[in-house]
């Protein structure tokens, strides 16, 4: 029994090592210093206009916009922010503005929490309150998933908005809808947990790891450090308030309604939001396009700055 009990606690220790060598080497591949990052563009242009857009439900959005003329607006994805379309605000013409989605770095959430149709609220509210006309809307993952809501429920979104490009995103659950359910309850009593205690969503040896998947081939370590950096700065509460209605947005029996030209952007290599899921998109919207990026996995606007600029100006 002793010798039993000996070689498991052998194994754990040699478990551990090997996890904790791996982390290790993940850091030294993946990680950036502050400088690599400005030198890689990953900073906010110094020019940007800073603007908070009061909602209706006693929240605020925090919105970046730099330019003038034809308009890109850009809507970022879960744990992500403003700073992840750093490229695209320093390199597109016209007027390009950025929206922090509520719980996402300056933003703040009103009474009315986190659900998919307030977020889609508060687009609305700062499309409005920024008079922004003739518009291509840009959503990544989760930012998509608000732009197709927002396109469906508001008669007046076509005053705002000439296309919809949705880059890397889902029409309806990317986790089966029996798994959904457990894996949101036992996710967000994890991150309450985490926020109580201080503590960033993701223990810092697995945020690396769960920024790394999110790209595809070879990616840069600037990239990797700045998805890390988002995800370590993101609000476990507010995180744990929006998964539920991550896992349960569903709007592909509604797609057929959409009349404005939808572009559907995608990685090939793609983990979080598989090619599939825009194939399912394309097959729903009368006319809708999909752009395949080879190798790209889910962060195209990082991995895929200058095909993305192409697709938005061409």
């Amino acid at each position: 029994m002793r010798l039993r009990r000996a070689a498991a606690i052998g194994a754990g220790a040699a478990g551990g090592s090997a996890l904790y060598l791996l982390e290790r080497a993940a850091a030294s591949r993946w990680r950036a210093r502050p400088d690599d990052l400005v030198a890689a563009g990953l900073s906010l242009p110094s020019d940007i206009r800073h603007h908070f857009v009061p909602t209706s439900d006693g929240g605020r959005v925090h919105v970046v916009e730099r330019g003038s003329g034809q308009t890109v607006v850009l809507v970022h994805g879960i744990m992500l922010g403003v700073v992840t379309w750093a490229r695209q605000l320093r390199t597109l013409p016209g007027r390009v503005i950025a929206v922090s989605q509520r719980g996402h770095g300056q933003s703040r959430a009103g009474t009315d929490g986190f659900s998919f149709e307030r977020l889609a609220a508060d687009l609305a509210e700062v499309l409005e309150a920024l008079d922004v006309r003739e518009a291509a809307l840009v959503g990544h993952s989760m930012g998509g998933m608000v732009g197709q809501l927002l396109a469906l429920r508001d008669p007046a979104f076509s005053r705002h908005v000439r296309e919809l490009v949705l880059v890397a995103t889902t029409p309806g659950p990317v986790v089966p809808s029996p798994l959904s359910g457990l894996l949101g309850t036992a996710t967000a009593r994890a991150l309450v947990g985490a926020e109580r205690s201080g503590r960033g969503p993701l223990p810092r040896s697995a945020s690396i790891w769960a920024a790394r998947i999110a790209f595809g081939a070879s990616p840069s370590p600037p990239d990797v450090e700045l998805l890390r950096q988002m995800i370590d700065a993101m609000s476990p509460r507010a995180l744990a308030s929006l998964l539920p209605h991550l896992l349960a947005f569903d709007v592909r029996s509604r797609l057929g309604a959409l009349s404005l030209p939808v572009h559907v952007v995608a990685g090939s290599r793609d983990v979080l939001t598989p090619p599939r899921t825009a194939r399912a998109i394309v097959e729903r919207v009368p006319g809708a396009r999909l752009t395949l990026l080879a190798g790209c996995g889910h962060m195209v606007m990082l991995e895929r700055a200058d095909a993305l600029g192409v697709l938005l100006t061409g």
